[in-house]
């Protein structure tokens, strides 16, 4: 798999890996999982690929660097673009429609940080419950996931991981 520089420079400067929050959250592979975790996806079980260019199809420049703790969807990064734009797409509904969720992956690598920020004391149910997030900090997280993205981006997906 030919992982291009800027990823490789992201992944090696990733302080965690895993981010919990309440029920959900999110883990992002390592460099030596990622070959593994494309299985499913762009390439099946027997290696054959999955890709394809039709609408709903995985594509071939797309590579799967993490996952939704929560519901298991796919994170992952567009290599076709130069800014290496991450997504997430829902699995199991026979077509994948990307949703982005950073514009780029140094965006992507402040918002996890971020979201680690907020995520300390709440990685748990019972932590959550026990120090839940209030607007204030909800809108100023949401903000920086705004900025970030020079405002390209919806915070949807943000938005939700502080759901669960």
């Amino acid at each position: 798999m030919n992982l291009p520089a800027r990823y490789l420079k992201f992944s090696s400067d990733l302080p965690v890996r895993e981010v919990s929050f309440g029920c959900g959250g999110i883990r992002l592979f390592s460099d030596k999982e990622l070959k593994a975790e494309q299985t499913g996806y762009s390439v099946s079980p027997e290696g054959r690929s999955l890709c394809g260019d039709a609408a709903g199809d995985w594509r071939s420049s797309w590579i799967v660097i993490g996952c939704d703790t929560g519901v298991g969807d796919p994170i992952f990064m567009d290599t076709s673009d130069p800014q290496l734009g991450v997504f997430t797409a829902i699995h199991g509904e026979g077509s994948w429609e990307p949703l982005p969720i950073a514009n780029s992956i140094e965006a992507f690598a402040g918002i996890l940080d971020e979201f680690a920020r907020i995520a300390k004391g709440r990685s748990n149910p019972v932590e959550q419950e026990n120090n839940p997030l209030d607007d204030a900090d909800r809108e100023a997280y949401l903000s920086c996931v705004d900025k970030l993205n020079n405002g390209q981006v919806e915070g949807d997906f943000w938005e939700e991981m502080l759901e669960y």
